[in-house]
Parts: structure tokens; sequence; C-alpha cells
């Protein structure tokens, strides 16, 4: 069995965690990123983004020259494209822990997924698509509220509106209006294998994020939630997703928890909940036995 493992947006803090992991366990680590990084893995490549058209092939050919058994991908916008390539990558002779195209494209997308979860009586915060009309947004969500790209990560574009005017103010048409709520947010880190079993589950307490009140985590501890675990567990199930995945979640006044969004992905504070990739390690090696 080989030990070549591709790894890529090893740049980006989900890769960098993953690379880190897989070479301390004695992983032969192989890197890409679409910009040049300064990395300690044993093969780095510089390849194009994934809405070009070059970059399956480019992916393909990595994976067959390089001998690799397993790809991890961590970057947001690879990932339906990876589940579509699923059968090329596998017939590669390499394994990939990802969850289906259905579930991919969902999770990928904050409007698509809001309205999913709705439908299944998962709580999500209340929103609103662009297009609708300003006075309604303000009179249902009330101020603060904040705004975020239908696709997009880390915080990236993600707006909180303080006044009347602010909002009136706003132009861009791909994004998702949602109620601002104030509680403690959480990185829920989870995996499941083929068969929807449940291998493991880590609450991470985010105590200071980037934007300070939103974007990515800068610090997290380590929590017990169940009831934290148990929505994400519901909410995977019914996506039918698999592989390692990461989820945000925050608190009402009340104390339910309510779902901000889905990675079909590793997230980038894994280090602090290494179960995640000790049973995709063990899921891989339980598959390339079968």
């Amino acid at each position: 069995m080989y030990n070549n493992i591709l790894v890529t947006g090893i740049g980006g803090p989900a890769g960098r965690s993953a690379a880190t992991y897989l070479q301390r366990n004695g992983f032969s680590v192989i890197g890409t990123d679409i910009r040049d990084v300064d990395t300690m893995v044993r093969k780095f490549y510089k390849i194009p983004a994934a809405d070009e058209l070059s970059f399956s092939s480019v992916l393909l050919d990595i994976i067959m020259k390089e001998n690799v058994s397993l790809l991890i991908p961590t970057v947001s916008e690879e990932l339906l494209v990876i589940a579509k390539l699923r059968r090329f990558i596998e017939e590669c002779g390499c394994a990939v822990s990802i969850s289906p195209v259905h579930a991919v494209d969902i999770a990928n997308d904050k409007l698509k997924t809001a309205f999913f979860m709705t439908e299944h009586n998962i709580p999500v915060p209340r929103f609103f698509h662009a297009k609708a009309p300003k006075e309604r947004i303000l009179e249902e969500l009330g101020l603060p509220l904040l705004s975020k790209p239908y696709i997009g990560r880390g915080g990236r574009g993600v707006k909180i509106y303080k006044t009347q005017d602010e909002l009136y103010n706003e132009t861009r048409e791909d994004i998702i209006y949602q109620e601002f709520i104030p509680g403690v947010e959480f990185d829920l880190n989870l995996f499941l294998d083929r068969k929807n079993t449940i291998a493991s589950g880590v609450v991470l307490k985010k105590t200071i994020l980037k934007e300070g009140i939103t974007g990515n985590a800068i610090a997290v501890e380590r929590t017990n939630r169940e009831d934290i675990v148990s929505l994400g567990i519901k909410a995977a199930l019914l996506l039918e997703m698999e592989g390692p995945l990461d989820m945000d979640i925050r608190l009402r006044e009340d104390g339910t928890p309510v779902l901000l969004e889905i990675n079909a992905r590793i997230g980038g504070n894994v280090l602090s909940a290494t179960e995640i990739l000790e049973s995709l390690i063990k899921s891989w090696r339980i598959m390339v036995c079968v």
C-alpha cells in the first residue's frame, strides 16, 4: 500500500493542519495550492483554481504521477469539482473521503443550506435572499443583522449592519441576509464513514474570532456539548454526508443551538480535534483492505 497522501489548499488553515498531523505520524505528504507556499511537505505543486478548465486534469495527473493513495481536499471551492471527479480519482487507485455531489452542492451554498435545513426542521438563523424587500428584511430580522455570500469561507464577505442606512446601501446580489445570533459560537468537527456510522465528533468553543464577532476562530477550547453534536449529526445524515465535516453553530439566548453553516471538509482547527483525522485514516485503511 502506498503511503502518499495529497492535501489540497496546503497554504490555508485546514491544509496546514492536516499536513502537520500527517507528517507527525509518518505519512508522505504532497501539497497543492493556487499560490506558491512555503511548506515542509515532501513535494509541492502550484495548481490552477478549481474554476479553471485545467484543474481536473492537473489534479488527476498529480495523483497518478505521485502514486497518491488518499486525497484530502481542504478548499471549499474545490469540493464540488472533486466530488464530481470521485469515480475517476478512485479509478486511479486513490481514495477520497468526500460527500456525494448533491450534499456538497447544498453545503457549499449558504442559501441552499438554509432552505434545506428549514424544510427538515433543523434550526438555522432566520434568513432572506438578496432580492427580498429591504423593508421586510429589517422588519423580520431587526438590527443588527448580517449578510454573507452564498458561496464563501472564513468570514470573507460577511457584513454586519447596525443601522438602517447601512442595510439600504447594500447592493450585492449574491448574498443571504441572516438574523445575527450574538451567543457563543462553536466549531463542530465530525467524521462519518460511508455507512453513515459516526466515528467521531468534537466540539470546539471559539474563544477568539478573527473579526471580533465573526470570522475564523483564532483560539478554541474543547468542550462537551452533546446537544451540538446531536444537531450536527442530524443535519449531516439528512444530507447523506460522509467524510470529515466542519460546522459552525451558535446558541440562541435560550441556549438552543442553531446551525450557521456546513463545510464538507476538515476544519482549520482540526489539530484541536485530531480524532477526526484519526478516523479519516482508519476509514481509509479499511477501504484499502476491502
